[in-house]
Order: structure tokens, then sequence, then C-alpha cells
């Protein structure tokens, strides 16, 4: 039998974590995770029916006794040391009995198997079993199944290891086919005007002196902690691998561009000095330092292969193969499992495919390694999105991984014949970059270090183009010139991703272009929980962009505890978002305020935040585009609670932390958050919050202004509250009504201030300064049932005067310039928000209301949904929604 703790989970997944009830608008969300930190439970399972011909078969590790629990690298939560101790063996049938299309794997030290064949349409049945290490005692699942649909029949299929293995035999240099198409790579460049000028920085990049193992920066540890100290000592090195590896890498490059002795020659010097660094010594020891050191010495060792002595070779290949294992060694049974082992995703998997491909031939278990990555690149990638092109941790640390994405989909895909830049997710992956960092316009204000990108840096810009290399999508090349426009000094030839370009250089290539014009003006991204509304998506620096957030993904890694939070952005700048600063991945001021909801422009429930971790999860249900009126919902209801991951209570024990109510965390009784944000022509966002909870709570709506400042006003009685923001792009105002008496408190103070004892720099590699920045807070009685309405106005000019119509059994009526709003704010009462332009001639309902629209009765076909309705010219434009599930609710929890 499977261990009793994976078979209780599995009996779990089974059981009702979806309730659905039929032809009903709204669905809950009764699991207590949607993703977790390492997996939990078989996919696929429970008969759905999956969206490929060949899914991946993935399932709980174990160590023999027990599930394998959250480790991941640059943690200090101990690994494991029984995790490599286990092998895997899967079964797949078409019948129950697996007798017949049986297949059946090898053993495996990984918890992952990705089919390399296409099924047939129909029913199929699998399982998996482990044994112990030299064992032949097999423990085996329960037998779970799943249906292909004809419909993906014709989908091109990844092959087996077998056939990539086969294409990496031969001799050097074997990273990126360069002994396939070596001199088709160095003929094609000949006149490229890019290669041309990096040559140039060749030549000068050899008068450079070698490197010695020195701190890229020096920073007093007096009076830190032990960690602290151990944090610093890092940071002053971070980067030195990077320093000494890409000399290296860029010198190969040039070779191959020209035949030039002279380059290889001296990156055969750079890379000799630093093999002879000491693998445990202070400047290469950690993951990142490393990883760079890894890759340069792969990168030479492959294509300076003839230049080096026997004695030479054999000191490359144990210096790799050192520095190689280190990082596969922790790998099988523990990385595959986690929902996203940053550090690995982002950089270190690169380094080690890099340098194992240079070796693949020549140390006998790259082999594995490569096996390993493979299998894993096949089953897992996109690890923080699924197909909609979003990635969950924001735009700030969604860049760390972008040399990874660009060479590992470039890498494998020679290795494959696949076409990774045609997966869905990397489809969809122009628009999540267009909607969410518009060109000359602020990000989403979201997740670790997004300050740093409040516009458009030079990685991303770099990325981008990297993209038009392999994407034929009009509306992404217009993003890229618009780029180039805006910021020519980041286009100087010699980035990371120029040896992308090299590799795929067409001479004269046309370019289409169309204008984001002819897009929707909302998108929702609801795989990684964000919906992007602008006013003019062409001219987002001179416009309106609004943008809510509930994420399946919860605050795992660097994402944070913001669920249906919003950002509003004007004239291309942010007006209201996330505060704080990213010091460090969990030092104080991070832990108790830059990653919690008291830094987000959502709901505290009796001043508690939301969880951190995979189970503070929240979810878009619905998202409407119109013309004049854009609409969001997103779902936070389970959200709140005690902190639960062991991995974040572990983070609070290593700096003497507790996650107390005197902190901001625990039970708060929230059972339902709902918040719709509408988006209105003229400079209007409405928010609407539905809220319950399973006792009285005071509930306290925030909003957050990283730039600028905020001024209360005079309310005209208890149950609204105002305040103005001060800003030099025009006017702002924010106006908040409830049904019973509400308070304000207005400050510039963080619950735990921000202080860069690490020395954090910005783009430019300058210290930041942690700023103090301004908050509202409007807090309610103690209610267990409770609605907000809050009306935002944004213009060039004077804000409009709200004007109460009237205000009966709790149904607020309210006229704002062209718009006529009713809200239903008695908790006790359904909820309903209805919203009319009548100038517009466009019409929002949510509730029970009558609906007039244009000299009709209109009603909703079910009950509960949002109905659009929008008059173009003479013609009715009539949307309706209800919630819709993300992929991860549809296809890996199975509705039952």
């Amino acid at each position: 039998m499977i261990p009793k703790k994976i078979a209780v989970v599995a009996l779990l997944i089974l059981a009702i974590h979806v309730f659905c009830q039929e032809k009903s608008a709204n669905i809950k969300l009764t699991a207590e995770k949607l993703h977790s930190r390492v997996r939990e439970w078989p996919y696929p399972v429970n008969g759905i029916t999956v969206p490929t011909n060949a899914p991946a078969l993935l399932w709980p590790g174990t160590n023999g006794k027990e599930m394998v629990k959250p480790m991941e690298s640059g943690s200090d939560v101990p690994e494991d040391p029984n995790i490599g101790n286990v092998r895997y063996k899967v079964m797949l049938a078409s019948d129950k009995n697996f007798n017949n299309d049986l297949l059946s794997s090898s053993e495996q030290r990984w918890a992952v198997y990705p089919l390399h064949q296409a099924l047939r349409p129909g029913k199929w049945y699998w399982k998996y079993g482990y044994a112990l290490k030299g064992s032949n005692q097999w423990t085996w699942s329960a037998v779970y199944d799943f249906v292909v649909d004809a419909k993906y029949a014709n989908e091109k299929v990844s092959p087996p290891i077998s056939e990539v293995l086969k294409r990496n035999e031969g001799s050097h240099p074997l990273l990126w086919g360069m002994n396939r198409i070596g001199e088709d790579f160095y003929r094609n460049n000949l006149d490229n005007p890019e290669a041309k000028k990096f040559i140039v920085f060749a030549e000068k990049l050899m008068l450079a002196p070698l490197p010695t193992e020195k701190p890229q920066r020096v920073i007093d540890t007096t009076g830190k902690t032990p960690l602290e100290k151990k944090i610093i000592i890092e940071r002053m090195y971070h980067g030195f691998g990077d320093a000494v590896g890409n000399p290296v890498r860029n010198l190969c490059i040039a070779y191959q561009l020209t035949k030039d002795k002279r380059f290889i020659l001296d990156a055969k010097r750079r890379a000799l000095n630093i093999a002879n660094m000491n693998p445990d010594g202070v400047a290469t020891r950690d993951d990142f330092t490393s990883g760079a050191v890894l890759e340069a010495l792969g990168w030479f060792y492959d294509a300076g292969y003839d230049f080096l002595t026997p004695q030479e070779k054999e000191q490359f290949k144990n210096s790799i193969t050192i520095r190689a294992k280190r990082v596969y060694n922790h790998l099988p049974n523990r990385f595959e499992l986690h929902v996203s082992d940053n550090h690995v995703w982002q950089i270190t998997l690169r380094n080690l495919a890099i340098a194992t491909v240079a070796v693949i031939n020549d140390v006998p278990e790259a082999k594995e390694w490569l096996t390993y990555m493979y299998e894993v690149w096949s089953a897992r990638f996109p690890v923080l999105g699924t197909t909609d092109g979003g990635w969950h941790e924001g735009n700030g640390y969604f860049r760390v991984n972008f040399k990874s994405i660009i060479y590992l989909s470039q890498m494998f895909g020679d290795f494959s014949g696949v076409d990774y830049f045609k997966l869905p997710w990397m489809q969809n992956l122009p628009y999540y970059m267009l909607y969410t960092h518009p060109n000359g316009a602020a990000t989403t204000a979201i997740g670790d270090m997004w300050e740093n990108v409040p516009y458009i840096v030079k990685g991303e810009a770099w990325f981008a183009d990297a993209l038009t290399y392999r994407m034929n999508n009009p509306y992404l090349n217009d993003y890229v010139n618009g780029i180039k426009r805006y910021h020519p000094d980041y286009f100087h030839g010699t980035d990371d991703f120029l040896f992308f370009r090299l590799l795929n250089y067409k001479p004269n290539r046309e370019l289409p272009i169309s204008s984001p014009t002819q897009l929707p003006k909302t998108r929702k991204f609801a795989d990684v929980g964000v919906v992007a509304m602008h006013e003019n998506l062409a001219k987002a620096n001179k416009s309106i962009s609004s943008y809510l957030f509930s994420s399946p993904f919860g605050s795992s890694g660097h994402g944070h505890a913001s669920q249906n939070a919003f950002t509003i952005n004007f004239k291309g700048k942010v007006l209201f978002g996330g505060t704080g600063y990213y010091s460090n991945f969990s030092d104080k001021h991070n832990l108790l305020y830059y990653r919690t909801s008291k830094a987000y422009n959502t709901i505290l429930a009796d001043s508690l935040n939301q969880k951190i971790g995979e189970e503070g999860y929240g979810w878009i249900p619905r998202a409407i585009s119109g013309q004049r009126i854009q609409y969001a919902l997103g779902d936070a209801s389970n959200a709140y609670g005690e902190i639960k991951s062991d991995f974040w209570l572990d983070r609070f024990k290593q700096i003497k932390l507790v996650p107390s109510k005197e902190n901001g965390y625990g039970e708060s009784g929230v059972t339902l958050y709902r918040r719709h944000l509408l988006q209105l022509d003229g400079g209007y966002i409405i928010l609407y919050d539905e809220l319950e909870a399973n006792k009285p709570v005071k509930w306290t709506t925030q909003f957050h202004c990283p730039y600028y400042t905020i001024e209360g006003t005079n309310a005209a009685n208890a149950n609204q509250q105002n305040f103005t923001v001060k800003t030099d792009l025009g006017n702002v105002t924010a106006s908040v009504f409830a049904n019973t008496s509400l308070k304000m408190n207005i400050h510039n103070k963080f619950f735990e201030p921000a202080v860069n004892w690490n020395k954090v720099t910005n783009d430019e590699g300058q210290i930041k300064d942690f700023k103090d920045q301004w908050h509202a807070g409007i807090t309610s009685e103690a209610k267990q049932k409770f609605r907000y309405l809050t009306i935002i106005q944004v213009k060039d000019g004077k804000t409009e005067v709200i004007k109460t119509l009237s205000n009966k059994r709790g149904l607020t009526h309210v006229q704002v310039g062209d718009w006529d709003i009713q809200a239903q704010l008695d908790g006790e009462k359904t909820a309903a928000l209805q919203v009319i332009g009548k100038e517009a001639k466009s019409l929002f309902n949510y509730g029970d209301l009558a609906v007039f629209f244009q000299g009709k009765v209109y009603k909703s076909s079910i009950t509960g949904s949002s109905l659009l309705l929008e008059m173009e010219g003479s013609k009715l434009n009539k949307q309706e929604a209800v919630d819709e599930l993300p992929d991860v609710a549809k296809y890996d929890r199975k509705l039952k």
C-alpha cells in the first residue's frame, strides 16, 4: 500500500473539493489549496478529460515512509536525507486490469512521467509504484483514470528521451547543435550588423584583466545577526559568477562567429582561471554564483574542446562534475514535486543543462542529468502558469526567469524537434506582457521587487525582442517597436539575449505590426489570477489602467498575500498599488508588511492579513470586456485564516517572529469575500465588496499610494468617507459608502519599518532609498455580513460631486457624472449592483434589481450572473458572465 498519509490525501482529493450548484452563476471553492507547495495528490484522476493527447502523469513523492515535504534551494529547511532512497515505476493501460495497450516504465528516481506518445481517444487507467533502493518490493497506488478527447488526436508529442540522447551523440561542439549548424551559423551572421558590433565588443573584452575572487560590493556586517551576516555575505558576492563567467561565454560566441583563434584562446585563459577557483570558496559556493561558473565551464569545454590538452580536459570534466553533482544530487524526488523551486527554475536549471550537454558523452552521469531535466521540463513547464501566458509572482520576479525561458526553450526544442515557442502559454505570453506592462507605462505593482520595474527595464525589453525571433505575433512586434522608441539606449547589442538572436537571425526579416487598439480593452489571465483593464491599451501612458488580482497560487514563492487587491495607474504612473520594499525574501519588513495584505489595496478582517502560503488563495471567476464599461470579479473567500504552510512558519521562526494577532495574523473567520471592479469611461473606478464571516468582524478597506500623498476630506455623514490623492497627474478622489458608520485612518507609516540593511539596489545599481509611503484605511463597525461601495475618480480636470439620490432599505442610489449607480449595502439582503450610463448607452447589472435599458426590460439568463448591455450604434451588444474555474480547478481537482 501507498503510505497512509498519501492515501488519505488521495481520498480527500476524491471528496468534494469544489462545490458547484447546477444552473447557478456562482461556484464556491472549498479546497484548502489549489496548488500545493509540493505535490500532494496524483494527476490526472477521477475520469477528467485531459487537455492533451499525451498528459504528464504526476504523483506525490515519498521517502519510503511518508510524503516528501517542502524543501527548496536557498532555504534553511533541511533536506530529507531519504529522498534519494526511492525508485518509481508507472503502468498505463486502456483497461483497469492493465492487459490492453499496456505501457510500463522502467525504474526512475523522480515522480513525474510525461507521456512521449499520443494516446488514442477514450478512457485510460494508470498507477504508480515505489520501491526502496536495491529492493524488489513494490508498493502500488490505487488505479486512477482519465479520458483523452479525439479533438487532441493530431497534437504533436515530444519524443522519448532515447531520441533526445541520440541527437546529442557526436563530436564537440554539441551545444546548440553547433556540430551540425556551425558552418551555417558562421556564414549566416557574416553580414549581420549586430554580430559585427559584438565582435568589436569581444576584441575589447580580451583586454580586461583576469578576475580575482573578491566581493562585487562591500557591505558592513557590524551588529548584524548570524542569519543577516550570512545573507549579506552572499549579497556581497551576488553577481560574481556572471562577472567571471559571461566573458568566457562571449569569447566562445565570438570564436564561433569568426573562427578567429584569438577569441577561443583568451576564453581558455579565463576558463582555466575559474576552473581553479575553490567550489567551496565564499566567492562561488552559493547556487547562483556556482551555477554561473558551471555554465561558463560548460561553454568553454564544448566550444574549446580541440584547444585543451588531455590533462586540461580532465581538469574541466572534474570541475564540471563537482559543481553539476552539487546541483543535480538535490533535484530528483524533490525539485519536480515543488510548485516552483525558484532558484532552480530561474537560473541553475539552465546552468546545469548547458554544462550537461557539454559533457554528455564524456561524463557517465551526464545522461541521467539530461534525462531528468528533459522529463521535468516536459512535465512541468511553465511552472507558474498553465496556458494563459501569465506568471504568478508578478513582473518584478518574472524577469529573473527570462533567460531560462528563452534558452531552455531553444535547447530542448533543438533536441526534441518540438517548437516550445508554440505552446499555448508561450503564444499568450505577449498578451500578458502587453496588458500588464504596457509601453511607456507602469507595471501592475504587485509581488516581490515590483518597485524595481515601475517602467519597462532592459531585461523586459530584451526578452520581448527575443520572442519576436520565434513568434509571428503582430501585437508583440508593435510592442517591441514601441519599447525601442521609448528606450533606444537599451539595445546596444551585447545583452544576454544576443546569442539567441544570432542563432535565429534572418536577414531582412519582415515583422507585421498590428496596433493594440484592435484588442479587447480587458483581458483575464485566470490561471495566475489577473484581470487587466485599459481605457486605451495603445496609449496607456496617457490614460487609465486598472488591475484586479486574485491568484489560485496563493502567496507562494515571490507572490504576495494580495487576493482581491487592485492597482490603478494613470498616465503611465502608479496611483494605487502595493507598498513597502523588497529588502530580503523573509526579513521583518517582508513578513510583517511588504508580503502581507496590509501592503495592498484589499480588505483586512479585524486588522488581520490573509494567509501567507498556497493555502491563502483567490481566483477570478468573471471578467467582461466592454467598450465603455469593463468588469472583473475576484473571489478571496479562501484567503483568510491561520498560516498553515510549514515553509513560511519556519521562515518566521528563523528570524524569531511569531505570526500572532499582534503581528497581523490569525483566524478572522472570513467565509466570503467577492470584489466586483468596474472601470467606467470618463475616469471612474467602482468597487463593490461582498463580505461575510462566521462572527462579527471589523472590515477595513485599504488604499495605498506608493508615490503620492493621501489627504482626508469631510463627508456628508458617518456612513461615507472621502479622501483625495495629491498628484502631479490630475485630480484623484475616492468615496467609500457603507450601511453603518465608518472610521478613516490616514498615515504614512509601515506596520513594520522598512530598513535597507542588505543594501538592495535598483536596476541601475543604486542603493534603494526606502521612503515612507501613504496609506488610508476605512473601517466598519463589527458586522458578520457587510458591503462596501467605493467610487474612485481619476480626472485631468475637476472631479464630480457625487449626488446621493436615495438610501432606502440599504439600497444606496448615487449619481456621478453620467453614471447612475445603485448598490445594496445591507449585508442581510441579496447583493446587487447596477450601473447605468445614459449618454454612454451602457448598463451593468449584478443581483436582483430590475433592468430597464433603452426603453426595454431585460433579464439575466442565469440568476446571479453579471450582465453588460451596451449600444454600438443601433446594435445591442449583450454579454453575460457566470463563474468560470481556472485550469487548475478544472483539471487538477476534478468536480464531483
